[in-house]
Protein backbone atom coordinates (compact mmCIF):
# COMPACT_ATOMS: atom_id res chain seq x y z
CA UNK A 1 0.00 0.00 0.00
CA UNK A 2 2.22 3.17 -1.00
CA UNK A 3 -0.60 5.77 -1.00
CA UNK A 4 -3.30 6.46 1.68
CA UNK A 5 -6.86 6.45 0.47
CA UNK A 6 -8.54 9.48 2.20
CA UNK A 7 -11.60 8.97 4.27
CA UNK A 8 -14.48 11.17 5.80
CA UNK A 9 -16.62 10.28 8.65
CA UNK A 10 -19.70 10.71 9.02
CA UNK A 11 -21.18 10.31 12.52
CA UNK A 12 -18.84 10.87 15.59
CA UNK A 13 -20.30 8.98 18.47
CA UNK A 14 -20.06 5.49 20.01
CA UNK A 15 -18.54 3.81 16.91
CA UNK A 16 -17.89 6.20 14.66
CA UNK A 17 -15.67 7.54 16.77
CA UNK A 18 -13.44 4.66 17.03
CA UNK A 19 -13.77 3.37 13.49
CA UNK A 20 -11.97 7.21 12.18
CA UNK A 21 -9.60 6.00 14.46
CA UNK A 22 -8.61 2.59 13.35
CA UNK A 23 -9.03 4.19 9.80
CA UNK A 24 -6.43 6.88 10.82
CA UNK A 25 -3.98 4.46 12.00
CA UNK A 26 -3.88 2.09 9.15
CA UNK A 27 -1.25 2.57 7.12
CA UNK A 28 -3.29 2.55 4.12
CA UNK A 29 -5.97 5.27 5.22
CA UNK A 30 -6.11 8.32 6.62
CA UNK A 31 -8.69 10.85 7.68
CA UNK A 32 -9.44 13.53 6.17
CA UNK A 33 -12.57 14.91 7.33
CA UNK A 34 -15.49 14.03 10.02
CA UNK A 35 -19.14 15.38 10.09
CA UNK A 36 -20.81 15.25 13.40
CA UNK A 37 -23.76 17.28 14.98
CA UNK A 38 -23.81 20.14 17.78
CA UNK A 39 -22.55 18.25 20.52
CA UNK A 40 -18.85 19.20 20.06
CA UNK A 41 -17.36 15.65 19.49
CA UNK A 42 -16.70 16.21 15.71
CA UNK A 43 -14.84 18.96 16.50
CA UNK A 44 -12.81 17.19 18.96
CA UNK A 45 -12.01 14.15 17.11
CA UNK A 46 -11.07 16.40 14.42
CA UNK A 47 -8.41 17.98 16.61
CA UNK A 48 -7.02 14.91 17.66
CA UNK A 49 -6.95 12.98 14.09
CA UNK A 50 -5.49 16.18 12.85
CA UNK A 51 -8.01 16.61 10.50
CA UNK A 52 -10.81 18.81 9.28
CA UNK A 53 -14.66 18.86 10.26
CA UNK A 54 -17.89 20.51 9.31
CA UNK A 55 -21.13 20.07 10.20
CA UNK A 56 -22.58 19.96 6.95
CA UNK A 57 -22.52 16.02 5.66
CA UNK A 58 -22.29 17.24 1.80
CA UNK A 59 -19.18 19.86 2.49
CA UNK A 60 -17.08 16.74 3.95
CA UNK A 61 -18.22 13.98 1.08
CA UNK A 62 -17.30 16.11 -1.67
CA UNK A 63 -14.57 16.91 -0.91
CA UNK A 64 -11.66 15.84 -3.94
CA UNK A 65 -9.44 14.46 -1.34
CA UNK A 66 -11.94 11.65 0.11
CA UNK A 67 -12.35 8.38 -1.72
CA UNK A 68 -14.56 6.57 1.17
CA UNK A 69 -17.24 7.79 3.35
CA UNK A 70 -18.07 6.11 6.53
CA UNK A 71 -21.35 6.53 7.51
CA UNK A 72 -22.13 5.70 11.54
CA UNK A 73 -25.01 8.24 11.97
CA UNK A 74 -28.32 6.70 14.24
CA UNK A 75 -29.87 4.28 12.39
CA UNK A 76 -32.53 6.28 11.26
CA UNK A 77 -30.60 8.86 9.43
CA UNK A 78 -28.39 6.25 6.88
CA UNK A 79 -30.03 7.18 3.75
CA UNK A 80 -28.88 10.69 2.92
CA UNK A 81 -25.01 10.32 3.53
CA UNK A 82 -25.30 6.97 1.71
CA UNK A 83 -27.05 8.37 -1.66
CA UNK A 84 -24.98 11.22 -1.34
CA UNK A 85 -21.67 9.40 -1.28
CA UNK A 86 -22.94 7.04 -4.13
CA UNK A 87 -23.63 9.77 -6.39
CA UNK A 88 -19.99 11.71 -5.40
CA UNK A 89 -18.40 8.08 -6.48
CA UNK A 90 -16.85 7.67 -3.23
CA UNK A 91 -17.18 4.00 -1.61
CA UNK A 92 -19.32 3.27 1.60
CA UNK A 93 -18.79 1.46 4.75
CA UNK A 94 -21.95 1.55 6.58
CA UNK A 95 -22.80 0.58 10.03
CA UNK A 96 -26.08 -1.78 10.88
CA UNK A 97 -28.50 -1.88 9.96
CA UNK A 98 -28.58 -0.63 6.78
CA UNK A 99 -31.98 1.28 7.18
CA UNK A 100 -35.22 1.18 8.80
CA UNK A 101 -36.97 0.20 5.74
CA UNK A 102 -36.68 -1.59 2.73
CA UNK A 103 -38.25 1.48 0.69
CA UNK A 104 -34.67 3.54 1.77
CA UNK A 105 -32.84 0.34 1.28
CA UNK A 106 -33.43 0.61 -2.39
CA UNK A 107 -32.71 4.08 -2.60
CA UNK A 108 -29.10 3.61 -1.42
CA UNK A 109 -28.92 0.36 -3.62
CA UNK A 110 -29.82 2.02 -6.60
CA UNK A 111 -27.44 5.52 -5.81
CA UNK A 112 -24.86 2.74 -4.76
CA UNK A 113 -25.11 0.99 -8.28
CA UNK A 114 -25.36 3.79 -10.64
CA UNK A 115 -22.58 5.28 -8.93
CA UNK A 116 -20.07 1.71 -9.17
CA UNK A 117 -18.74 2.07 -5.96
CA UNK A 118 -18.02 -0.11 -3.56
CA UNK A 119 -20.43 -0.94 -0.54
CA UNK A 120 -19.79 -2.62 3.18
CA UNK A 121 -22.42 -3.03 5.60
CA UNK A 122 -20.52 -3.35 9.19
CA UNK A 123 -22.24 -6.40 10.53
CA UNK A 124 -19.07 -7.45 12.18
CA UNK A 125 -19.89 -10.72 13.41
CA UNK A 126 -18.96 -12.05 10.38
CA UNK A 127 -15.58 -11.92 11.95
CA UNK A 128 -15.68 -13.74 14.92
CA UNK A 129 -13.68 -16.76 13.78
CA UNK A 130 -16.16 -18.95 16.15
CA UNK A 131 -18.82 -18.06 13.79
CA UNK A 132 -16.91 -18.59 10.20
CA UNK A 133 -16.35 -21.72 11.72
CA UNK A 134 -19.88 -22.34 12.00
CA UNK A 135 -20.54 -21.67 8.46
CA UNK A 136 -17.93 -23.71 6.82
CA UNK A 137 -19.18 -26.46 9.03
CA UNK A 138 -22.97 -26.44 8.01
CA UNK A 139 -21.40 -25.58 3.76
CA UNK A 140 -19.88 -29.29 4.68
CA UNK A 141 -22.64 -31.23 5.85
CA UNK A 142 -21.28 -31.81 9.04
CA UNK A 143 -25.00 -31.05 10.76
CA UNK A 144 -26.67 -32.48 7.72
CA UNK A 145 -30.03 -29.97 6.98
CA UNK A 146 -30.47 -27.05 9.50
CA UNK A 147 -33.99 -27.46 10.87
CA UNK A 148 -34.73 -25.49 13.53
CA UNK A 149 -32.94 -22.46 14.72
CA UNK A 150 -32.97 -20.73 17.90
CA UNK A 151 -31.53 -16.62 19.05
CA UNK A 152 -32.51 -14.90 22.00
CA UNK A 153 -30.95 -11.26 22.80
CA UNK A 154 -32.59 -10.59 26.01
CA UNK A 155 -31.64 -8.75 29.40
CA UNK A 156 -33.49 -6.16 31.72
CA UNK A 157 -33.23 -2.56 31.75
CA UNK A 158 -32.86 -0.07 34.78
CA UNK A 159 -33.75 3.46 34.36
CA UNK A 160 -31.30 5.83 32.72
CA UNK A 161 -30.34 9.18 33.83
CA UNK A 162 -30.13 10.39 29.85
CA UNK A 163 -32.86 7.71 27.35
CA UNK A 164 -30.21 7.19 24.29
CA UNK A 165 -31.77 7.54 20.85
CA UNK A 166 -31.26 4.03 20.15
CA UNK A 167 -34.00 2.85 23.09
CA UNK A 168 -36.23 4.98 21.02
CA UNK A 169 -38.52 3.10 18.37
CA UNK A 170 -38.31 5.61 15.58
CA UNK A 171 -34.88 6.25 15.62
CA UNK A 172 -33.23 3.04 16.03
CA UNK A 173 -35.67 0.63 14.66
CA UNK A 174 -35.94 -0.94 18.51
CA UNK A 175 -34.25 -4.18 18.97
CA UNK A 176 -35.12 -5.89 15.98
CA UNK A 177 -33.33 -3.29 13.94
CA UNK A 178 -30.58 -1.97 15.99
CA UNK A 179 -29.54 -5.83 16.98
CA UNK A 180 -30.14 -7.17 13.72
CA UNK A 181 -27.08 -9.30 14.17
CA UNK A 182 -29.09 -12.47 15.00
CA UNK A 183 -31.49 -11.78 11.97
CA UNK A 184 -28.63 -11.17 9.74
CA UNK A 185 -26.64 -14.51 11.25
CA UNK A 186 -29.71 -16.97 10.99
CA UNK A 187 -30.39 -16.16 7.38
CA UNK A 188 -26.36 -16.25 6.73
CA UNK A 189 -26.58 -20.45 8.24
CA UNK A 190 -29.83 -20.93 7.23
CA UNK A 191 -30.98 -19.35 4.12
CA UNK A 192 -33.59 -16.84 3.07
CA UNK A 193 -36.70 -16.43 4.68
CA UNK A 194 -40.26 -16.98 3.58
CA UNK A 195 -42.50 -15.82 6.24
CA UNK A 196 -42.37 -13.96 9.55
CA UNK A 197 -44.86 -14.22 12.69
CA UNK A 198 -44.86 -11.71 15.65
CA UNK A 199 -45.68 -10.06 18.81
CA UNK A 200 -44.26 -7.70 20.45
CA UNK A 201 -45.13 -5.10 23.39
CA UNK A 202 -44.04 -2.75 25.82
CA UNK A 203 -44.72 -4.60 29.48
CA UNK A 204 -42.61 -3.08 32.11
CA UNK A 205 -40.25 0.10 30.51
CA UNK A 206 -42.63 2.79 29.97
CA UNK A 207 -42.15 6.38 31.55
CA UNK A 208 -39.20 8.67 32.77
CA UNK A 209 -35.55 7.20 32.51
CA UNK A 210 -37.19 4.65 29.11
CA UNK A 211 -37.29 4.96 25.65
CA UNK A 212 -40.67 3.55 24.00
CA UNK A 213 -38.84 0.41 22.69
CA UNK A 214 -40.60 -2.49 22.51
CA UNK A 215 -39.45 -4.63 26.01
CA UNK A 216 -40.23 -7.98 24.40
CA UNK A 217 -39.95 -9.12 20.78
CA UNK A 218 -41.15 -12.58 20.05
CA UNK A 219 -40.47 -13.63 16.32
CA UNK A 220 -40.83 -16.83 14.42
CA UNK A 221 -39.36 -17.84 10.87
CA UNK A 222 -40.26 -20.13 8.01
CA UNK A 223 -37.45 -20.14 5.87
CA UNK A 224 -37.72 -21.61 2.27
CA UNK A 225 -36.12 -24.56 2.94
CA UNK A 226 -38.69 -25.06 5.37
CA UNK A 227 -36.35 -25.04 8.24
CA UNK A 228 -38.15 -22.86 11.58
CA UNK A 229 -36.87 -20.45 14.22
CA UNK A 230 -37.70 -19.00 17.02
CA UNK A 231 -36.33 -15.14 18.19
CA UNK A 232 -36.16 -13.27 21.37
CA UNK A 233 -35.17 -9.81 21.87
CA UNK A 234 -36.18 -7.15 24.07
CA UNK A 235 -35.27 -5.54 28.05
CA UNK A 236 -38.11 -6.97 29.94
CA UNK A 237 -36.13 -10.46 30.72
CA UNK A 238 -35.31 -10.76 34.14
CA UNK A 239 -34.12 -14.02 32.77
CA UNK A 240 -31.77 -12.93 29.90
CA UNK A 241 -29.68 -14.60 27.61
CA UNK A 242 -27.83 -14.06 24.56
CA UNK A 243 -27.29 -17.19 22.70
CA UNK A 244 -27.94 -18.90 19.20
CA UNK A 245 -28.73 -22.20 18.76
CA UNK A 246 -28.73 -24.15 15.25
CA UNK A 247 -30.43 -27.69 14.94
CA UNK A 248 -30.05 -29.79 12.13
CA UNK A 249 -30.40 -33.76 11.16
CA UNK A 250 -27.01 -35.00 12.30
CA UNK A 251 -26.05 -32.70 14.64
CA UNK A 252 -26.09 -28.69 15.77
CA UNK A 253 -24.23 -25.56 17.39
CA UNK A 254 -24.80 -23.56 20.14
CA UNK A 255 -23.24 -20.34 20.73
CA UNK A 256 -23.11 -19.06 24.45
CA UNK A 257 -21.84 -15.75 24.51
CA UNK A 258 -21.87 -15.33 28.40
CA UNK A 259 -18.80 -18.20 27.81
CA UNK A 260 -17.33 -17.18 24.63
CA UNK A 261 -17.72 -20.69 23.32
CA UNK A 262 -19.76 -22.72 20.56
CA UNK A 263 -20.87 -26.07 21.25
CA UNK A 264 -20.28 -28.57 18.86
CA UNK A 265 -22.51 -31.55 18.36
CA UNK A 266 -22.80 -34.27 15.73
CA UNK A 267 -23.56 -37.91 15.76
CA UNK A 268 -21.52 -39.90 16.22
CA UNK A 269 -18.90 -37.87 18.14
CA UNK A 270 -18.23 -36.98 21.22
CA UNK A 271 -18.86 -32.81 21.84
CA UNK A 272 -16.84 -30.37 21.09
CA UNK A 273 -16.30 -26.86 22.22
CA UNK A 274 -14.39 -23.87 20.75
CA UNK A 275 -14.12 -20.31 21.31
CA UNK A 276 -15.81 -17.78 19.32
CA UNK A 277 -13.10 -15.58 18.99
CA UNK A 278 -9.04 -17.38 18.07
CA UNK A 279 -7.94 -14.42 20.39
CA UNK A 280 -7.34 -15.34 24.06
CA UNK A 281 -7.52 -11.90 25.00
CA UNK A 282 -11.21 -11.08 23.38
CA UNK A 283 -12.65 -14.23 24.47
CA UNK A 284 -11.83 -12.95 28.12
CA UNK A 285 -13.29 -9.40 27.41
CA UNK A 286 -16.84 -11.07 26.12
CA UNK A 287 -17.22 -12.92 29.19
CA UNK A 288 -16.14 -9.91 31.36
CA UNK A 289 -19.07 -7.60 29.56
CA UNK A 290 -21.57 -10.32 30.70
CA UNK A 291 -20.22 -10.35 34.47
CA UNK A 292 -19.96 -6.18 34.95
CA UNK A 293 -23.56 -6.15 32.66
CA UNK A 294 -26.48 -7.68 31.13
CA UNK A 295 -24.97 -8.28 28.24
CA UNK A 296 -27.91 -9.60 25.90
CA UNK A 297 -29.17 -5.23 25.93
CA UNK A 298 -25.72 -3.57 26.47
CA UNK A 299 -25.15 -0.68 24.44
CA UNK A 300 -21.91 1.91 24.00
CA UNK A 301 -22.37 5.67 24.69
CA UNK A 302 -20.45 8.12 23.09
CA UNK A 303 -17.27 8.97 24.52
CA UNK A 304 -16.77 4.98 25.95
CA UNK A 305 -14.52 3.22 24.27
CA UNK A 306 -15.56 -0.55 22.73
CA UNK A 307 -14.84 -3.30 24.78
CA UNK A 308 -11.74 -5.25 23.47
CA UNK A 309 -13.37 -8.10 21.32
CA UNK A 310 -16.00 -5.22 20.33
CA UNK A 311 -12.93 -2.98 18.88
CA UNK A 312 -11.05 -5.91 17.44
CA UNK A 313 -14.08 -7.41 15.17
CA UNK A 314 -14.69 -3.66 14.23
CA UNK A 315 -10.50 -3.18 13.40
CA UNK A 316 -10.68 -6.30 11.56
CA UNK A 317 -13.75 -5.51 9.35
CA UNK A 318 -12.14 -1.72 8.35
CA UNK A 319 -8.83 -3.43 7.52
CA UNK A 320 -10.62 -5.88 5.21
CA UNK A 321 -12.36 -2.96 3.83
CA UNK A 322 -9.36 -0.74 3.15
CA UNK A 323 -7.57 -3.60 1.70
CA UNK A 324 -10.42 -4.51 -1.11
CA UNK A 325 -10.20 -0.39 -1.88
CA UNK A 326 -6.44 -1.15 -2.16
CA UNK A 327 -7.07 -3.89 -4.69
CA UNK A 328 -7.38 -7.06 -2.99
CA UNK A 329 -9.95 -9.32 -4.63
CA UNK A 330 -12.82 -10.48 -2.88
CA UNK A 331 -13.35 -14.22 -1.94
CA UNK A 332 -16.69 -16.32 -1.85
CA UNK A 333 -16.47 -16.30 1.19
CA UNK A 334 -16.59 -12.61 1.80
CA UNK A 335 -19.23 -11.80 -1.22
CA UNK A 336 -22.24 -11.54 1.34
CA UNK A 337 -19.99 -8.93 3.19
CA UNK A 338 -20.45 -6.41 0.16
CA UNK A 339 -23.74 -7.22 -1.06
CA UNK A 340 -25.93 -4.50 -0.22
CA UNK A 341 -28.34 -7.05 -0.63
CA UNK A 342 -27.81 -8.68 2.13
CA UNK A 343 -28.33 -6.02 4.28
CA UNK A 344 -31.77 -5.66 2.41
CA UNK A 345 -32.62 -8.75 2.84
CA UNK A 346 -32.12 -8.57 6.80
CA UNK A 347 -34.01 -5.29 7.23
CA UNK A 348 -37.19 -7.17 5.26
CA UNK A 349 -37.11 -9.58 7.49
CA UNK A 350 -37.21 -6.79 10.49
CA UNK A 351 -39.89 -4.56 8.99
CA UNK A 352 -41.98 -8.02 7.96
CA UNK A 353 -42.00 -8.74 11.95
CA UNK A 354 -42.94 -5.03 12.93
CA UNK A 355 -45.91 -5.65 10.11
CA UNK A 356 -46.94 -8.51 11.66
CA UNK A 357 -47.09 -7.11 15.40
CA UNK A 358 -49.12 -4.84 14.18
CA UNK A 359 -51.46 -6.79 12.28
CA UNK A 360 -51.30 -10.31 13.94
CA UNK A 361 -50.69 -12.00 10.80
CA UNK A 362 -48.06 -13.44 9.11
CA UNK A 363 -45.74 -11.37 6.38
CA UNK A 364 -43.86 -12.51 3.88
CA UNK A 365 -40.40 -10.55 3.59
CA UNK A 366 -40.57 -10.21 -0.03
CA UNK A 367 -44.23 -9.08 0.40
CA UNK A 368 -42.77 -6.52 1.91
CA UNK A 369 -40.99 -5.06 -0.89
CA UNK A 370 -39.67 -7.54 -3.83
CA UNK A 371 -36.06 -8.79 -3.77
CA UNK A 372 -33.69 -8.47 -6.75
Amino acid sequence: MNRKIGFAVVGTGFIGSFEARVVHAHPGSKVVAVAGGRSGRAAQLARELGCEWSHAIGEVIHRPDVEAVIVATPNDSHVEPVVQAAHAGKHIFLEKPMALAVEDCDRMIEAIERGGVRFMLGTMMHFYEGFQRIKRLIDQGAIGRPLVGYAARTGWERPQAEVSWKKMQARSGGHLFHHIHEIDLLRWWMGDVKNVFARAANFAHKGPGFGDEHDVVLVSLEFESGALAHMEYGSGFHMGEHSVKINGERGGFHVINAESQVLFRQEGRADEVFPIFDDDRANRSLKRLFEETDGGIAYGRPGDQPRYYLGRAIQTELHRFIEVLHGSPISPEEAWLFDPYQGRAAVAVAEAALESARTGEAVSPARVSPAR
